[in-house]
């Protein structure tokens, strides 16, 4: 039966809360969520968290006439939701964990989700707890139970009270007339001198028939989840280390033995024993000291504290790990006490796993497991995200749960702390029996970073323990392991499971997608499914008051898009394309070659890839366009157009940030856009080519050749790149002759002819801006023989004349600001006689 997120809300402050709280982490299909009972605000948040396909139910708390109204808006924001509302009676206070009626709510709960429904009332239910009948029954019934589930526990605080009274009977006499004990020189000598030396205290018979109990009691925890028997067992601790351990947990479970410690330590302020103490109690000292250090499982799985090198002396305070103490004695998570867990372990899923194939991610699931425990698996994959998402839903499938680190939370170890780290996480491995799986994908060159992590590989090795490592480069990860055992797996993710995945998240957005527009949107944004899943959390929390498809498929887009474009490196700048195809006047050849390139990037999936051409391109599977011709025929505007066509960002690259005088900057500066591109969709626009891409020159000196290899450097980048790049440039006879080989579209932009520069006259001068005629714009086109760039310069200095006279654009406005440009550019001015517009009209 898979398990249930349970959420359990109180309006206020409420027992009743925390036994049910308390209730469903006991169950094993349920999980309790946060651990602890919530407040209300704080569920809305804690749903949207999780994933969209996850079964998540509410106990909801609280007066009636309050749950009523928060319950009936959870149910109706979200369709899967299931609320059950617990009424709160003034008279009745107290619940029992184990309480009927506790079981009797749960069961109903797990029932209601499986039923599930559509309408809010088949989804909401109302229960309450019966009254309890008495004080005295509830503790007895506390007890008695606490006595059934721990009872080495019980056991060991008999035999922990018995050894201890024992030996202080021996050292203290109570029998005299004082009003509390006192040390004689009778019982000091009996206690040094009868027995021989290098020999045990002679038992006594309550000593002995409580450790014959706990040994009865730990037999029989064979199976048992009770923190005692489980660290005897998963832990491989000896009969002699487990009652070290044991009384070093004496203190916690008894103040008098505290004060019995600190009489046999002769030390009134001493409450906790020594190992000289606790060998003297259980043998022969010497003979303990030396068991223990050949055993060595007390120090190795580091269960005292200040205690990792070794066997502590004789006379050192022995304290057990505080996490690993507090877990003993009731703790429900060992990682929610153990700090130095809480800086590497990852406490929430990774995303993405919500919106995979359960078949295939259970099948990965079962290959680990069968696999795990004998030696490392490192899986190699081409995508690390992906594959560590499809952990987590073949984990969540099998209910399984697993210990998520991730490499860069090493980095800011030193080594004794990745040393101490990595037995830590083992130690948490083996007690809760929870897999090890580690993400090693932000893994880096830094000594210290690679050193950290080969420490914190080798401590978990060193104590029996092994995991799975998601990484691209298995090579490096083998090499961190040295002689440990592995396994090298490989996993390839099809790009189905993108497509597939993006369907559910738009789904959970509230909308859907054709599967030709599916994997349209999965090729221009080339997002993991971790990637998938916060677009469709951003597009979920933005504005709800849409009332069509459309607009919430746009909303998905934008999410999409945004969520590519996070984490931009700065080289380069982003642009948002506002100009379309149709607003770019061109030659019908040429801009029907813009159309093909549109087409090139939109299907590059189907014909690479389902139709095999891509296993003829090694290299080059991108689109390379170079755009040249004079300045201002609109080279940059046609690149900003078809990247508005396919609905992508343009990183335009800044020459200013991506070239260095230091040797080997440019190189990286340019590899951190092309990366940043492949991640984000985006377009990289390299605009006035020529100068990143000059012709290579003879060598002469130091210079030249660095320059070469800049230059030989940005063509293996260009052929390596998956996406789109276009080169603009005015001076194509500049260029490096290399380029040409590896461009797939060169497009040549022409000086507008007559007819051209007509329609950009009248594009660069909206409607209702002007009152000028269609003669005076074949005018203006006959007689003004300017670019684009150009006549969008005099289009706009006639509009700011015009607004300065409080009048629209007229002939004058546009013949001042066309002599202007004339005279900027060093050419004669060109005489327009108004007169002749009249004629030719």
């Amino acid at each position: 039966m898979s398990r249930i997120n349970v959420l359990v809300a109180a309006t206020s402050p409420d027992i009743q809360a925390e036994g049910i709280a308390g209730a469903v982490r006991e169950r094993s299909d349920m999980n309790l969520v946060e651990r602890r009972v919530v407040e209300p605000e704080e569920v809305a948040i804690l749903l949207d968290a999780m994933p969209p396909t996850a079964r998540c139910a509410v106990v909801l708390v609280g007066h009636q006439k309050d749950t009523d109204e928060i319950a009936s808006r959870w149910l109706t924001s979200r369709r899967r939701l299931v609320v059950q509302c617990v009424a709160i009676n003034e008279n009745l206070v107290r619940i029992a964990v184990r309480d009927a009626g506790l079981d009797s709510l749960l069961a109903a709960l797990r029932q209601l989700v499986d039923r599930g429904g559509s309408s809010p009332d088949e989804r909401l239910s109302q229960f309450q707890l019966r009254l309890l009948p008495s004080d005295n029954a509830l503790k007895s019934r506390r007890l008695g139970n606490e006595d059934q589930q721990y009872p080495v526990m019980n056991a060991a605080t008999g035999w922990v009270h018995a050894i201890l009274r024992a030996a202080v009977a021996r050292l203290v006499d109570t029998g005299s007339g004082s009003a509390g004990a006192s040390l004689t020189s009778a019982p000091v000598a009996d206690y040094l001198d009868d027995r021989p030396a290098l020999t045990a205290l002679p038992p006594s018979a309550e000593v002995e028939a409580a450790s014959d109990t706990l040994a009865e009691a730990l037999a029989e925890a064979a199976t048992s989840n009770e923190p005692l028997a489980v660290s005897a067992r998963s832990l491989a601790l000896t009969t002699l280390e487990f009652r070290v351990m044991v009384l070093a947990l004496g203190p916690e479970l008894d103040p008098r033995h505290q004060r019995w410690i600190s009489l046999l330590m002769e030390e009134v302020g001493r409450r906790v024993g020594s190992l000289g103490l606790y060998a003297e109690l259980l043998g022969e000292p010497s003979h303990v000291s030396r068991e223990l250090a050949q055993t060595g499982n007390l120090a190795r799985w580091r269960l005292f504290e200040d205690h990792a090198k070794g066997t502590p002396a004789a006379d050192a305070p022995l304290r057990l790990d505080p996490p690993f103490r507090d877990w003993l004695v009731g703790a429900d998570d060992l990682m929610e006490h153990d700090p130095m867990l809480r800086r590497i372990v990852r406490a929430t899923q990774w995303p993405g796993g919500g919106l995979i194939d359960s078949e295939r991610a259970t099948r990965l699931i079962r290959q680990l497991q069968d696999r795990a425990g004998r030696h490392w698996i490192v899986v190699d994959t081409d995508n690390p995200r992906t594959l560590a998402a499809l952990v987590e839903a073949g984990a969540d499938d099998r209910d399984l749960e697993i210990i998520r680190i991730e490499v860069t939370s090493l980095h800011n170890l030193d080594c004794n702390e990745s040393r101490d780290c990595g037995v830590r996480v083992a130690r948490l491995s083996r007690l809760h029996g929870k897999p090890i799986v580690i993400d090693a994908s932000g893994l880096d060159n830094v000594r210290e970073h690679i050193e950290a992590t080969r420490t914190f590989l080798l401590a978990i090795g060193s104590v029996g323990c092994q995991g799975t490592i998601i990484t691209a480069g298995p090579a490096h990860i083998v090499e961190l392991l040295g002689s440990a055992a592995y396994v090298v797996d490989e996993q390839t993710i099809p790009p189905a499971m993108r497509v597939s995945a993006l369907h559910t998240a738009a789904a959970g957005a509230d909308t859907s997608f054709s599967d030709e527009a599916a994997e349209a949107i999965a090729n221009l944004y080339p997002l993991r499914i971790d990637g998938f899943e916060h677009a469709m959390r951003l597009a979920r929390s933005q504005s709800l008051q849409l009332t069509t498809e459309e607009a919430r498929r746009n909303r998905f887009i934008a999410a999409c898009k945004a969520i590519a474009a996070a984490g931009a490196s700065g080289l380069a700048q982003r642009i948002e394309p506002v100009f379309q195809l149709d607003e770019v006047v061109l030659p019908a050849d040429r801009k029907s070659q813009l159309e093909e390139i549109v087409d090139n990037v939109r299907f590059a999936s189907r014909v690479l890839d389902a139709w095999k051409f891509g296993d003829q391109l090694p290299y080059g599977r991108g689109v390379t366009a170079l755009f040249h011709g004079p300045s201002g025929t609109g080279k940059t505007m046609a690149a900003l157009a078809v990247a508005r066509q396919l609905n992508i960002q343009i990183l335009k690259i800044d020459l200013s940030r991506i070239v260095s005088k230091y040797i080997g900057d440019t190189e990286k500066n340019i590899d951190r856009v092309f990366m940043e591109a492949q991640l984000s969709g985006a377009a990289v626009l390299v605009d006035e080519a020529e100068g990143l891409m000059a012709r290579r020159s003879e060598i002469n000196d130091a210079h030249d050749r660095y320059a070469n290899i800049e230059v030989a450097y940005l063509l293996q980048r260009m052929e390596a790149h998956e996406g789109l790049v276009i080169l603009t440039t005015n001076m194509r006879q500049n260029l490096d002759t290399a380029f040409l080989r590896r461009l797939r579209f060169v497009i040549d932009f022409p000086r507008p002819d007559a007819t051209a520069r007509e329609a950009i006259w009248r594009y660069c001068l909206p409607d209702g801006s002007h009152m000028l005629d269609d003669a005076t714009f074949r005018i203006l086109a006959r007689k003004i023989e300017l670019t684009g760039g150009n006549v969008r310069q005099i289009t706009l200095r006639a509009a700011f004349l015009a607004a300065a006279a409080g009048v629209l654009i007229g002939p004058e406005q546009v013949l001042h600001a066309s002599k202007a440009e004339l005279a900027k550019l060093g050419l004669p001015t060109i005489e327009i006689d108004l007169a002749e517009r009249r004629r030719a009209a």
